[in-house]
């Protein structure tokens, strides 16, 4: 239990820093609008992985770089199909549907892509 707490710890610490770092060069870009994608995700990913591989080694970042892809496949899919969902069953449904088309996606493929 302790080292699970210290582990996310150290997570959120080395991601935080990583959006810090993210949201000053996005700043720099053109246009403004960008910054907050540039600034998010990348960066949230980007010191999970790091700690991951601090803490548990290649092997525990390679389940956990995995399982990253998977979920932003998932969700690229569902961000093209959130459009169509929300202009023809509303907005509770539609993003009803949105996160089913994810759940779905990212199902099918992590059993495509684990080992």
């Amino acid at each position: 239990m302790h080292s699970t707490v210290v582990v996310l710890a150290l997570k959120t610490v080395a991601s935080g820093l990583f959006v810090a770092a993210f949201a000053v060069v996005a700043s720099m870009l053109s246009p403004k609008r960008l910054a907050g994608v540039f600034a998010a995700a990348p960066a949230v990913a980007l010191g999970s992985l790091i700690m991951t591989v601090a803490l548990l080694g290649n092997a525990g970042a390679v389940v956990a770089a995995r399982g990253m892809a998977v979920g932003g496949a998932g969700f690229a899919v569902s961000c093209a199909a959130a459009v169509p969902a929300l202009r023809r069953w509303g907005v509770l449904r539609g993003t009803a549907m949105t996160i089913a088309v994810w759940a779905v996606v990212s199902a099918v493929l992590y059993r495509v892509v684990r080992p």
